[in-house]
This record gives structure tokens, C-alpha cells and sequence, in this order.
């Protein structure tokens, strides 16, 4: 299925899975929001694989606590995000969040999503 195929429902739906995993440190709620192969961008311009990015969330590099969605497009979010991240302080965060869906075991999922500043 084409990405321009799916429908806004959809790909709202694995972007709030991922970001309700995040949250969770739910596993099997992030597996099932991004492809197998599905990589990460941070605003700092590191990528991370599916799993070192699910690692991260697991081993509290990444800790996510709440999160409001400003605005959804389909391949573009605006988020607040509510994280404590690689051993900063505890704080809101207005991000921008570039999706690329594919559909994997029947379900759409994220494949690539590229964040930067709000």
C-alpha cells in the first residue's frame, strides 16, 4: 500500500501507539507502531533503529511522562512533550514530528519519523 493510500485515522493511530509506549516503556506497544526497520531521527540529528530507540525508552536515557497533540497532518505532528532525556532536567518540549508510514503485518506503522524543535 502507498503511504498516499492510507488514511489520516491510520497513521493517527500507530502515532499514538508510539507515543503511548513511550510513556508505558511498553515493548510490544512501540514494536507495533514502527516498522521492523524503522528508524528514529532526534532534533540532534542522531538516528536510532527501532530497538536502540526502544532501548533507550527501556533503560531511562529517554523518559516521556505526558504529552498533548497541537496538531496532526498525517506526516507531520506538533506535539508537547512532557520528557526528561539523556540526564537533563524534567521539562515541556514542543516538537515536530515528520512521519513516513508503510504497512507491515497488516497494521500501518511508522517506518521513518524525523523530530525537531516546534
Amino acid at each position: 500500500m502507498k503511504q498516499s493510500d492510507m488514511d489520516l485515522s491510520s497513521k493517527r493511530q500507530a502515532y499514538e501507539r508510539m507515543v503511548v509506549g513511550m510513556i508505558q516503556k511498553d515493548r510490544a506497544l512501540l514494536e507495533s507502531a514502527m516498522t521492523s526497520d524503522g528508524l528514529l531521527y532526534h532534533m540532534t540529528g542522531r538516528s536510532e533503529t527501532r530497538e536502540e530507540y526502544i532501548r533507550d525508552i527501556l533503560d531511562g536515557t529517554l523518559n516521556y511522562f505526558d504529552y498533548e497533540i497541537l496538531s496532526f497532518t498525517g506526516d507531520e505532528a506538533t506535539v508537547r512533550l512532557l520528557a526528561k532525556v539523556y540526564g537533563g532536567g524534567k521539562s515541556w518540549w514542543t516538537l515536530k514530528m515528520r512521519a513516513e508510514y508503510a504497512v507491515e503485518d497488516g497494521e500501518t506503522k511508522i517506518k521513518t519519523c524525523k523530530v525537531r524543535l516546534g
